[in-house]
């Protein structure tokens, strides 16, 4: 099969890598996204998926819209079969979808209809479900809607962060993609329709979504610190010094007031709830690599103490 691309972050570029080691299809050209500021120089950043493409000398386009008539003319002279596409993160045009000889197949990291939209893996993990997975789906012009193909499902572990959850679903789908690419022509005539009474949405997480109201439940506060790593992150401040919490679980022996830090030492840092306490696992400074519990502590013991509270 001759194979287009298109994907922006790591998760996707670790499907386009298993594609390409594979051999069993043709890459013939790679679509990301443009490339972004980023860091305190904010200086342009390439994504994940052009790293790659670039890695291999793959055919890459950058457009600034998909949109643009004269990118569209310019993908129909690659002549794909299938145009594989996995969170690049902009609306493709119906012209375009249906350029490839066996049209265009999502990848999306739910059990569709449930959360179509931007945030399926931190909605996931917010909402405390006990398992996700992926769908890989014929793309029409609606959001995520498109009639589905195969699905597989993932299980979420009580801790998983967003980050772990996704390299759980980058491996599914880097182990099925080259398969399922072989099987495509002979599965479009038996795919299977969305129940669009089943369908939710789940919209684009914001930095608001990583806010805490520390007097609600430890659960709850928990799945969100979870949900928030690597971005949008939950962060706290205390002594005006601001820490990253990047997981957590809930701690049932030890209750305190609603923000206080209850236990700081090697073994375990615990914030008060409403109810209960989250006990923070991984944490970090800004810009500086997560780190356990006890290298944090060792490193920065005494920036945080036990009674000081968050504000």
């Amino acid at each position: 099969m001759k194979i287009a691309f298109a994907g922006t972050p790591e998760i996707a570029s670790t499907i386009l890598q298993s594609i390409i080691d594979k051999k069993d299809h043709q890459v013939v050209c790679v679509i990301t996204s443009v490339d972004k500021p980023a860091g305190r120089g904010r200086k342009l950043k390439p994504s994940p998926v052009k790293k790659i493409a670039l890695e291999n000398s793959l055919t890459l386009m950058q457009p600034d819209s998909p949109k643009n008539q004269e990118f569209i003319h310019e993908f129909k002279k690659y002549q794909s079969d299938i145009l594989i596409v996995m969170a690049y993160g902009h609306i493709l045009t119906e012209e375009l979808l249906e350029t490839p000889n066996y049209g265009s197949v999502n990848i999306h990291a739910s059990l569709l209809p449930k959360y179509r939209g931007a945030a399926p893996i931190q909605r996931a993990i917010l909402n405390g479900d006990k398992k996700s997975g992926l769908t890989f789906m014929k793309m029409t012009k609606g959001l995520d809607s498109g009639p589905m193909s195969k699905r597989f499902e993932i299980n979420i572990d009580e801790d998983d962060t967003s980050a772990d959850l996704t390299k759980k679903m980058a491996s599914l789908a880097a182990k099925e993609i080259n398969q399922f690419c072989s099987d495509w022509p002979n599965l479009i005539d038996s795919l299977e329709e969305q129940k669009e009474t089943d369908a939710t949405y789940c919209p684009k997480i914001t930095r608001k979504d990583a806010l805490i109201d520390w007097s609600g439940e430890a659960k709850r506060i928990s799945k969100a610190i979870n949900a928030m790593y690597p971005n949008p992150i939950v962060s706290i401040d205390v002594n005006g010094i601001e820490v990253n919490l990047c997981k957590s679980k809930v701690n049932k022996s030890l209750i305190g007031d609603p923000g206080e830090i209850i236990e700081f030492n090697k073994n375990i840092l615990a914030i008060g709830c409403g109810d209960f306490s989250v006990e923070v696992t991984e944490l970090c400074r800004t810009g500086k690599k997560k780190l356990s519990v006890k290298d944090f502590y060792n490193g920065a013991q005494k920036l945080l103490k036990k009674g000081d509270i968050i504000s």
